[in-house]
């Protein structure tokens, strides 16, 4: 029995809002759901402003927020379909760290492909093509 691994496109994708997020920080924290969205929003105001600003904001464990600059580029505009030039600009990004990664890849179940006990060997090579005549001619 072979079965696929998962895809990005097939794993329902559950959501979390930002008041769904302090609701849960402040269940967990026993803090004032107004004392947690003010300190949400400050940590964002502060990112924000540092990365404005292009410093970095490293979170060891969890990830490393940086500005990155995208060079300038040609694309097609859409409904002219002339070429143009996209300017170069500056865009936040985010690199996720390794305990993150880890603690993430352990709770996703992945499938692999599963095959019966007696195909560990390794598969046979396909067999070579046989050529048609006309090309057994031209070798000659």
């Amino acid at each position: 029995m072979v079965e696929l691994a998962d895809t990005p496109q097939l794993i329902k994708k559950e959501k979390m809002n930002k008041t769904e997020l302090i609701d849960k920080i402040a269940e967990q924290t026993q803090l004032e759901k107004t004392k947690v969205a003010r300190t949400i929003n400050t940590f964002l105001d502060v990112v924000t402003d540092a990365l404005s600003s292009h410093e970095t904001v490293t979170l060891i464990g969890f990830g490393t927020f940086k500005v990155r600059r995208r060079k300038a580029r040609k694309g097609v505009n859409p409904q002219t379909r002339k070429e143009m030039t996209i300017p170069a600009t500056d865009v936040p990004v985010i690199s996720f760290g390794e305990s993150l990664k880890q603690s993430v890849a352990k709770k996703k179940k992945v499938k692999t492909f599963v095959t019966s006990p007696k195909a560990k060997k390794p598969a046979k090579k396909a067999a070579p093509k046989k050529s048609s005549k006309k090309t057994a001619k031209k070798k000659k």
